[in-house]
């Protein structure tokens, strides 16, 4: 199942360790690391990334939503500082992308206390006892939150809310008079705009599924090559789990 790791330490040389201990993970297949990054919070709160993974498959899926994870960390009190608006919705959409959410990021908030610095990753781990042994003798804070693999109900539920909205207006839009239909075309057309911004939305969404589906496979696939046999077959079947479930995506998608 894929997650996104938060690990919370006392100083920068454990982060690093810990970042290190991910990467040993994945070399040994116990899990399968998509991206890694190293973070720290100043005397004054303020976080900002020390190091990142940038080659191959580790460094193509934490993007913007780790930005949008970096400012938005300091929870409530960091939101309001220097975002609002559609700059806030932005970044709230970007780590959504990540299964992440801000009751999330309050917890891990309240650990990740100025001088503090962070491991943030995100996994694929079908077991929790390799990463916790590896975690547990560097003393580190760990935090997990499993991450979202298809488009998001509430895409689909607010599509849905917006479509009745519609088909309301129009009804009343039929059976009201000439003056009442000019101030009622107005709130149609508004809308009738929000629709298609929230489907514009789904598809976007569906297509950097898939995008990140792809990434995810290949990084696994790499994976293999170097796993024990038992192990091969264990990730090949995962493998195809993926493939399957973002096909049905695709097809619900389409339909």
């Amino acid at each position: 199942m894929e997650k996104v790791i938060v690990v919370v330490f006392d100083d920068e040389a454990k982060a690093h360790q810990g970042s290190n201990q991910l990467k040993q993970l994945h070399q040994s297949t116990d899990l399968t690391l998509y991206a890694v990054a190293v973070i720290a919070k100043d005397a004054s709160g303020k976080v900002e990334v020390l190091q990142t993974a940038d080659e191959g498959p580790i460094g193509t899926l934490i993007g913007t939503a780790l930005g949008s994870m970096v400012g938005l960390l300091g929870g409530p009190a960091g939101v309001a500082v220097g975002l609002s608006g559609g700059a806030l919705a932005g970044a709230l959409s970007d780590i959504s992308r990540m299964g992440i959410d801000l009751e999330f990021l309050n917890d891990v908030g309240a650990v990740m206390t100025p001088e503090k610095v962070a491991v943030v990753a995100s996994v694929d781990e079908e077991w929790t006892t390799p990463l916790d042994s590896a975690i547990k003798p560097l003393g580190g804070i760990l935090f997990r939150k499993p991450g979202n693999e298809v488009i998001d109900d509430l895409i689909e539920r607010e599509i849905q809310k917006t479509g009745i909205e519609l088909k309301a207006l129009q009804a009343e839009f039929n059976s009201a008079t000439t003056e009442q239909q000019a101030q009622l075309q107005a709130k149609i057309d508004t809308t009738h705009q929000t629709l298609q911004a929230q489907i514009d939305a789904a598809d976007k969404w569906v297509v950097e599924t898939s995008e990140r589906v792809d990434t995810k496979i290949k990084a696994m696939q790499e994976q293999v090559t170097k796993a024990s046999e038992n192990k091969q077959a264990e990730m090949e079947q995962h493998i195809r789990k993926i493939k399957t479930d973002i096909g049905v995506c695709q097809l619900i998608n389409d339909g």
